[in-house]
């Protein structure tokens, strides 16, 4: 997966599973990537697909902890993983409307952490993307959010009272997303009604999954473009943890 960006500082990471507990005392389980050492870091919620927290979001949650990001994975389908359609869309029916909730609690664990800084951002990936959208739309105090290749259409004639500034990627050759789709998310956000720049950008040859393994060296290529858009647009709009002293040798 193209996610290695040698032009940012990297920190030595912790990561594993914990379990975030919700408003009603329910327990959420989460895998959880962090800097090893520091002060107070930024923090990302990682929002997974329909395939749940696989090996391609875990490496995504460790890459964004090495860039100096506190990193929650809220586990929406808790503990399953597939790589079929079928099972993927059965798991998406039984989640339902319980998906934002357990979002909301993911963001609100970091935004009171003792190491985050509190300024926090939703990332997410196809239908974690949509999630991503709907956090930006209902809360006030997000920092910024982005989506790779998240589902619009149920969130059409709000995008413009969105106060979070909102990122979306999508590939050229995306099956499940038709461009006029895309334009008319892009005009809507283009109407923000709290003078926010949100941006909407289309990655030449590239499909639904931008960052699965076995894509062509073209793929990976904008994969990575997306990547380093992505840490200029949180660095844009949330504060940065202090570089590391590297020590003369």
């Amino acid at each position: 997966m193209p996610i290695y960006d040698p032009s940012h500082v990297e920190y030595s990471i912790t990561s594993g599973h914990i379990q975030i507990v919700m408003d009603r005392g329910e327990q959420l389980p989460a895998f959880w990537a962090h800097p090893s050492m520091g002060n107070r870091f930024p923090g990302v919620a990682l929002i997974h697909d329909w395939w749940g927290v696989n090996s391609v979001v875990r490496r995504l949650a460790n890459f964004f902890a090495q860039m100096g990001y506190y990193v929650i994975v809220p586990d929406l389908f808790s503990g399953k993983v597939t790589d079929s359609p079928r099972e993927a869309m059965a798991l998406v029916e039984a989640l339902g409307d319980a998906g934002y909730p357990r979002i909301h609690a993911a963001l609100s664990a970091l935004e009171h952490h003792h190491q985050c800084n509190g300024d926090v951002a939703a990332v997410g990936l196809g239908m974690g993307g949509s999630l991503a959208f709907e956090a930006a739309i209902v809360r006030e105090d997000l920092e910024a959010a982005v989506a790779f290749a998240g589902f619009p259409q149920r969130y059409f004639g709000r995008f413009a009272d969105s106060r979070t500034p909102i990122l979306a990627f999508y590939g050229s050759d995306e099956p499940h997303i038709k461009p006029t789709v895309i334009e008319k998310l892009r005009k809507e956000l283009a109407q923000s009604r709290h003078d926010i720049q949100h941006e909407v950008e289309v990655l030449p040859g590239v499909g639904h999954d931008i960052f699965i393994d076995g894509l062509s060296e073209a793929q990976q290529q904008q994969g990575r473009a997306a990547i380093s858009r992505t840490l200029a647009f949180l660095e844009k709009y949330l504060k940065g943890p202090a570089k590391p002293v590297r020590r003369q040798v």
